[in-house]
């Protein structure tokens, strides 16, 4: 690894840190700093394709809407390739939150995510968030632990 790509490997890290600080405090307005503009979700609720920025920030006001605050959230032994204004990341997350007019719900979900050096800051072009299928019956896997 080049020192170039260990400086930006660890600038995507501290990225990283400041996203999952910010979805743990419901903090909208760090979340509108870390997404592209023109950046594609392919994100755990529906439809199949989220496209722009404000269409990931409604799902951010939906979830801090649904969830007490703070959330428990976790970004578990998250990888880091780096090259050039490219990195991507992935990673197991947990989520462990109760919900306002709700249960508690704890699960683990698998996280990518393409990240840009773009003006000198790492922002997300896209990301990709899901949970395993159980084919057969149809239903989501919510009950896997890493």
């Amino acid at each position: 690894m080049t020192t170039q790509n260990a400086t930006a490997e660890a600038e995507v890290r501290a990225a990283v840190d400041r996203l999952v600080e910010a979805v743990r405090t419901g903090d909208l307005a760090t979340l509108k700093t870390i997404f592209a503009p023109d950046m594609v979700s392919f994100d755990i609720q529906p439809p199949l394709r989220h496209a722009g920025a404000a269409t990931k920030q409604a799902s951010w006001e939906m979830i801090f809407e649904a969830f007490a605050l703070p959330l428990e959230y976790e970004v578990r032994d998250p990888t880091v390739l780096v090259d050039g204004d490219l990195a991507v990341v992935y990673s197991l997350n947990h989520m462990n939150a109760t919900m306002n007019a709700g249960p508690k719900i704890d699960y683990w979900l698998r996280a990518t995510s393409t990240w840009r050096r773009i003006d000198g800051d790492w922002i997300i072009v896209h990301d990709h968030v899901s949970v395993p299928t159980n084919f057969l019956d149809r239903t989501a896997a919510m009950d896997l632990l890493p």
